[in-house]
């Protein structure tokens, strides 16, 4: 049986420094693969354009499980709404209605069949390169 006491401190510094280096590069190869892209998602209750675009994004989280959907309902929340405000001028639109929807360097107003095909796009544009959170777009 060996004991702590019996290994000299130096080979338990370099061990432990090894053992780091492997750890770190573990998780940073996992964060790598992992690979998520960020959408949010602005919606108001009673909405039926924003519960089409719910149960779209429901489907697209199935298809492309790598997507994390940040969902807002902004008509009776105040702090989801100034966080729509502050997202909006970030990338310079001026929302009249909802939903909102901003993925990437896109942004999206109101749902249809084009804005669906439009984040699908965007989407795969985001897994193939990597995309910013849209939260800190300057």
């Amino acid at each position: 049986m060996i004991y702590f006491s019996m290994i000299k401190p130096k080979y338990l510094v370099i061990s432990f420094i090894i053992l780091s280096l492997i750890t770190i590069s573990f998780v940073h190869s996992f964060a790598e693969n992992k690979k998520s892209v960020i959408l949010y998602f602005f919606w108001g209750e009673g909405c039926p354009y924003c519960e089409k675009q719910k149960e779209y994004l429901k489907s697209l989280k199935n298809k492309y499980p790598q997507l994390e959907i940040k969902d807002y309902e902004v008509w009776h929340n105040q702090a989801p709404r100034e966080l729509l405000i502050t997202m909006s001028k970030a990338y310079g639109i001026n929302p009249n209605g909802i939903p909102v929807t901003f993925i990437g360097d896109k942004s999206f107003i109101g749902f249809n069949h084009d804005i669906a095909t439009k984040i699908e796009q965007t989407l795969k544009l985001c897994l193939k390169n990597k995309c910013e959170d849209p939260l800190y777009k300057k």
